[in-house]
């Protein structure tokens, strides 16, 4: 219900909660909540008993020429009060929120969050230093779980780790309603800001992955893949599919080479690399999670000779680049994560 008027404000509320009050006090008419109009005022229930038959007693009195008159003959500072009513089917409201059930959660008594519409559960709480620690830390940077969500030198320890104090990923996202589009948004528009920072060739970068069933993420190295010797190149205009991607107007297209995830010594983390198939591929901005960290080298390949002439040693870089092992640290990993969607 909207109420304007022309003259001051001061005092319309008063006014009219005055009024209804004199209307609810000078006759008998009162059960409960529910006050009787008299006929003078009548509303199309006979009650004033809603926000409706609130606005058409007060319409009923308040919007006439008669009250007007009498307003400007006591020289009352509202001289003019016109009544608007918006019914449910005139507001135009979001539809209501969905979001998916986490199952178990009945069953489960610890819960970390791992970003919007992510969470990880298991059936019984550990807080021993090394679970405190994680709780503490959270998610992202500094985090102490594995990629694996583990969580090294917990004191709960044998058989019964895996059933009731192993951490187990759940969804919680939005099904339906404003909030479905919310991850997709807040990921592409953390991508955009990173490409948009400035792109330089040589760095780390880790993208989000599609269709991959056993990664989130994909960790490449920039590259001068556009005729200016630049890595990252903006797209303007209307959307276009370019290197078998598409592009709209204002994301960016960004040259890498891919490193792939190796299994190393038998750990499950799965966060050393080495160099994929020699080649150029470009994707959007909007895949962005991670620029420019530190990646630590594993191996270097053998030393050159002394006196190794500058093709030799360029060839030599270039063929040990392909065999360098590469270990992504766990806290920028676990940073990157909670941008995915």
């Amino acid at each position: 219900m909207v109420l304007y008027d022309i003259g001051e404000w001061d005092g319309l509320g008063g006014m009219l909660k005055q009024w209804i009050r004199q209307r609810a006090q000078s006759r008998l008419q009162v059960s409960g909540t529910k006050v009787t109009m008299p006929k003078k005022v009548a509303t199309t229930s006979g009650l004033m008993a809603s926000a409706l038959d609130c606005f058409e007693a007060w319409q009923g009195h308040f919007e006439t020429g008669e009250w007007r008159a009498a307003a400007v003959a006591v020289k009352r500072p509202v001289t003019g009060i016109y009544f608007h009513w918006a019914g449910l089917e005139d507001i135009v409201r979001p539809p209501t929120a969905q979001y998916e059930v986490l199952e178990g959660i009945s069953h489960s008594y610890q819960f970390f969050m791992l970003r919007q519409g992510a969470v990880l559960m298991r059936r019984h709480s550990c807080w021993c230093k090394a679970c405190f620690a994680v709780a503490m830390g959270g998610p992202g940077e500094g985090t102490c779980l594995t990629s694996d969500y583990e969580v090294p030198a917990c004191e709960r320890t044998g058989a019964d780790v895996a059933v009731f104090y192993q951490w187990h990923n759940a969804s919680c996202r939005a099904k339906a309603g404003g909030e479905v589009a919310q991850p997709d948004k807040r990921a592409r528009e953390h991508g955009h800001a990173l490409a948009a920072a400035g792109m330089v060739p040589g760095e780390w970068v880790l993208a989000e992955c599609f269709g991959d069933e056993e990664d989130e993420m994909w960790l490449g190295k920039t590259v001068a893949g556009f005729e200016d010797g630049s890595c990252a190149e903006r797209h303007t205009g209307l959307q276009a599919t370019e290197y078998k991607v598409a592009f709209h107007d204002g994301d960016y297209k960004v040259a890498v080479q891919w490193y792939e995830r190796l299994v190393e010594g038998g750990s499950s983390e799965r966060r050393e690399f080495k160099m994929g198939k020699p080649q150029i591929d470009v994707i959007n901005s909007t895949e962005l999670r991670a620029y420019g960290f530190h990646v630590d080298v594993l191996s270097v390949g053998p030393p050159l000779r002394p006196g190794a002439r500058s093709a030799e040693r360029a060839a030599r870089l270039a063929d040990a680049e392909e065999h360098r092992h590469w270990r992504l640290p766990l806290s920028t990993e676990a940073e990157a994560l909670t941008w995915c969607r």
